[in-house]
């Protein structure tokens, strides 16, 4: 049996929810924490990604939103990081690159059919978004893919430090933490 990504779950969660209703992406974290477990190291690592999904959420995004814009900025952080500190934040970060570059947003387009069938919103992507979040260079290039998200520039100054603090809240060290936030943006970190 295929097992659907527990990013996936929650996105489903939160589109097959009303408009009115009161269910958020916190919410539906919450809810796949209690559907995936918490005993082994995968679900713990998916569980606390979807954490951080629940935190966007805040920011008052959509799902695409939450997953392309973390994958924006994750995506510069591995073209400008150093291998080796790169290595480091992927070791404490477990399953980081399902949410690099465009990875999430291949997640959830997959569940665009299901999503049509249930009469929600469609979560795929098109390709120059994708393409907008997997090819980031640059600081402007992320602010390039929010736009492509459709989401306002400024944002990225807003994802960033809920960016910092997941990661820091995951056992990335505050050198590490020092350097992502001055790749985006972000002082005082």
């Amino acid at each position: 049996m295929k097992h659907v990504p527990s990013i996936a779950v929650l996105v489903l969660l939160s589109l097959t929810t009303g408009a009115a209703s009161a269910f958020s992406l916190g919410e539906a974290a919450r809810a796949v924490t209690g559907v995936t477990g918490s005993g082994t190291p995968q679900n713990n690592a998916q569980t606390q990604a979807l954490g951080l999904i629940g935190q966007l959420d805040e920011l008052g995004v959509t799902p695409v939103q939450a997953v392309g814009g973390s994958g924006a900025l994750l995506q510069l952080a591995k073209q400008q990081l150093s291998s080796t500190d790169y290595a480091q934040l992927a070791k404490s970060v477990p399953g980081i690159d399902k949410l690099t570059g465009d990875s999430g947003l291949n997640q959830l387009g997959q569940l665009g059919a299901l999503s049509g069938l249930l009469g929600k919103a469609d979560t795929s992507v098109n390709d120059q978004t994708a393409a907008a979040v997997d090819n980031v260079q640059s600081l402007p290039d992320v602010s390039r893919a929010f736009s492509a998200l459709g989401m306002d520039a400024g944002l990225v100054g807003q994802f960033a430090p809920i960016l910092l603090q997941y990661l820091g809240s995951q056992g990335v060290g505050g050198q590490l933490l020092q350097s992502l936030g001055g790749i985006w943006g972000v002082g005082g970190v």
